[in-house]
């Protein structure tokens, strides 16, 4: 339990981050200070396509350690570089709106840190899983860790909206200020006592291991080896990529929705993340209690389920959550809050069941001796898709809403939002080809 918790910890210190970029300063830099949303989209989407990065790092904290600890001080070390992007953020946001190119080009730097300090932490998070966690409680610390971080951001956007309810750059700078202390004061919690600290003797040993695991392979080239000659892991990586960029592609865009069709302030706005987060984190507590139960192995914690019957549930809440999609352009059309927060409720419950399930068989999706390359080769997936959200998000909207193709902005946003379904109803047909067996079969071919 105490491990569970720690981990849990981590996941919210870089949920604060997660949340301040895609509740707070993504509305605040195209509402409130009026900039393109391409711009913000691909500078935000530049973070998670450091993804790749993330074996490179694994040999730089394997090679490296510090006072005995090869992955805890790298942890904090990533923590401490993604807040401290965020107390100059107002200003430059503030010199962008006036035009300056310093400006612009500072906010892809501070964006490119964070990507770096991300893929850091995300690397060193699944080696400490991998390394801190039996195989048997591996999936139920995956699931913990994932309706954790999506539960604690319904309560961060609460505070950013008690901090921020209306946009000023004094409340904004006030609120970016205090990220480093939250994000560091959980960091240290979450990594006292966790990792065991090594003698010389066993970090030499370790590293003479890790060594000849790597001959003649670079970080990036052993993560691409995975996927060479091996179509189940190929079909399974263009899945997590595909069904994140599908069903986050909503993140950037609730918020401006809100202001733009609704006419809602910044501190408003954020009920929609509450809504969505809150109900995705029931969704994924309901499929970790009763999952098991509805799929008539009473005996079984849904995690341990069979992947078929896990694939089963997560085609079921995919057809919801495609259904959601389609309520909630229902309602931005009709310009009804009642119903858009019902569907954004439905779909974040459906989203839920189907985020627990792909989560859970991204933990059994591995091949004996090389689990923590294909954990990280799968949270290298779900980088590349969160990056794609963004970018898709942006154009969309710029497409779709910005430009006035259609008579309102109303009509504008619910094609976005048929487009989502269109995502999720592929998502739910590409997981049914899905099967542990072919992927350990294929990789011992390989």
């Amino acid at each position: 339990m105490r491990v569970t918790l720690q981990f849990m910890l981590s996941k919210f210190a870089i949920a604060w981050m997660f949340a301040l970029v895609t509740v707070n300063f993504n509305r605040v830099a195209i509402l409130e200070v009026g900039l393109s949303a391409i711009i913000i989209a691909t500078m935000i989407g530049l973070y998670p396509l450091f993804g790749p990065m993330q074996p490179l790092f694994g040999r730089l904290t394997s090679r490296y350690p510090i006072f005995g600890y090869r992955r805890s001080p790298y942890l904090l070390l990533g923590l401490l570089m993604g807040a401290l992007i965020f107390p100059p953020m107002p200003s430059v946001l503030q010199a962008m709106s006036e035009g300056a190119l310093w400006a612009m080009a500072t906010g892809f730097v501070l964006f490119f840190i964070f990507g770096a300090a991300i893929a850091l932490m995300a690397n060193t998070y699944l080696d400490l899983i991998a390394e801190c966690t039996e195989a048997q409680q591996r999936s139920s610390v995956f699931a913990a860790a994932w309706t954790g971080q999506t539960l604690i951001i319904v309560v961060w956007a609460g505070i950013f909206r008690w901090l921020m309810p209306e946009f000023s750059y004094e409340s904004m700078q006030f609120l970016y200020s205090l990220t480093p202390f939250v994000v560091m004061a959980l960091g240290l919690l979450s990594v006292l006592g966790l990792e065991k600290r090594r003698s010389k003797t066993e970090l030499a040993e370790l590293l003479k291991l890790d060594a000849e695991k790597a001959i003649d392979h670079n970080p990036i080239g052993e993560s691409l080896r995975l996927l060479s000659g091996n179509l189940a892991a190929q079909k399974f990586f263009l899945f997590v990529a595909l069904c994140f960029m599908g069903i986050f592609s909503q993140d950037l865009l609730q918020e401006i929705l809100g202001g733009e069709v609704f006419a809602m302030s910044v501190g408003e706005s954020t009920i929609f993340q509450q809504i969505f987060n809150g109900t995705v984190t029931i969704g994924m507590g309901l499929t970790a209690a009763f999952g098991a139960k509805l799929m008539g192995e009473p005996r079984l914690k849904t995690p341990a389920l069979p992947l078929e019957k896990r694939k089963t549930l997560a085609a079921y809440s995919g057809f919801g959550a495609t259904l959601s999609f389609l309520f909630i352009s229902l309602a931005i059309v009709k310009e009804t809050l009642p119903l858009l927060y019902a569907a954004m409720a439905l779909n974040g419950l459906c989203v839920g069941v189907f985020t627990f399930c792909a989560v859970t068989m991204m933990s059994d999706m591995t091949v004996e001796g090389e689990t923590g390359k294909y954990l990280g080769l799968w949270s290298i997936a779900q980088a590349l898709g969160l990056g794609l959200s963004f970018l898709v998000s942006g154009i969309l909207h710029h497409v779709l809403v910005r430009s006035a193709v259609f008579s309102s902005t109303a009509i504008g946003y619910a094609m976005i939002f048929l487009i989502e379904a269109g995502f999720m109803l592929w998502c739910v047909l590409a997981l049914r080809p899905t099967s542990v067996e072919k992927l350990r079969l294929q990789a011992s071919r390989t």
